[in-house]
């Protein structure tokens, strides 16, 4: 694989800017505010003071899942830049710096932008549970974008919380990033991203036949959520389906299959970004012209080194790949 050399970019990374909050609770509190375990949560404003008010948060990280896909690439040599709003807030300069300091190339933060900031609760088992209060509902605008860091990528990835923050800039992305000849690929984050941007992923998947990166669950959202006919398009897109630390399987559009099974872990320490760090492995070997197969292998090795620690993002990703 090796789209649209000599660009500027090796990937172009749409996705939302978020800062964690991030906390160890017990099962209790999940409970107490019914929050399903290892999915995204919202709340109210009231209620997201409340659950502050009962937990202790250890430390704040910048976030976001293609942003947590960037910081890795970056980290292992990808020319990469982050494609988001970022807001002219503490949180959002914070979020700015850090990817920076990883060799991300990021849009300036805006005026009168709220940086997204979430609360990534970690129980005894390594489970992530994220909330966050109501989100802005979704937005038309598209003018943020920049469109030169679009025109020179060789792979747009664009994000599933994203594509329902800003579907029409999602819809223009792509649509520029194909003029261009970059492949296009899509993370599909969590089941609750995929329900909350259907029509839009849909829309994107059937237009482009991008390269779909999720779990088994976030696929069969959507391919069930399609009709027939739509449906039986989507299942020729080339994907990389993930499967809850037991392998992931590569399809392509010609229908070559290639599976690599790993090692589940007995004891992690959080799963936050596992899935982020897979596919950073995955695509930097994947666009570089590694086969499928150490692809898939690269996006194992950093899935693992991601779970053991504390955190969603891998200082020096580079030692973690033999």
């Amino acid at each position: 694989m090796n789209p649209t050399p000599n660009k500027l970019f090796t990937v172009a990374c749409f996705g939302n800017a978020v800062v964690d909050a991030i906390a160890r609770v017990d099962e209790k509190t999940l409970e107490k505010f019914n929050l399903k375990k290892g999915d995204g949560n919202t709340l109210s404003h009231a209620q997201m003071l409340e659950l502050s008010n009962e937990i202790e948060v250890e430390q704040f990280r910048p976030g976001g899942s293609v942003a947590n896909t960037a910081y890795t690439l970056a980290r292992l040599g990808s020319r990469t830049c982050f494609i988001g709003n970022i807001g002219n807030d503490p949180t959002g300069r914070h979020f700015a710096e850090d990817m920076v300091s990883a060799g991300v190339t990021v849009l300036p933060p805006r005026q009168g932008v709220r940086t997204i900031e979430v609360f990534s609760l970690i129980t005894s088992d390594g489970a992530r549970t994220m909330v966050q209060s109501e989100p802005a509902p979704p937005s038309t605008d598209d003018a943020w974008l920049e469109d030169a860091m679009i025109e020179q990528c060789r792979c747009l990835l664009l994000e599933s919380y994203a594509c329902a923050s800003y579907p029409a800039a999602a819809e223009y992305a792509a649509k520029l990033a194909h003029q261009n000849g970059a492949l296009i690929a899509i993370s599909l984050a969590t089941p609750r991203a995929v329900q909350a941007s259907l029509s839009t992923l849909q829309s994107l998947v059937i237009a482009h036949q991008p390269l779909v990166i999720g779990n088994q669950k976030e696929w069969q959202l959507l391919l069930n959520s399609a009709d027939a006919h739509s449906a039986a398009k989507m299942e020729k897109t080339p994907r990389v389906i993930t499967r809850s630390g037991e392998g992931a399987t590569y399809y392509s559009a010609d229908g070559k299959v290639v599976d690599s099974p790993t090692q589940a872990i007995p004891k992690p320490t959080d799963l936050s970004g596992a899935g982020d760090a897979f596919a950073a492995g995955f695509l930097h070997n994947f666009i570089g012209g590694g086969s499928p197969n150490l692809a898939l292998a690269q996006g194992h090795q950093l899935g693992r080194a991601v779970v053991l620690q504390l955190g969603p993002r891998l200082s020096n990703p580079t030692e973690s790949l033999h």
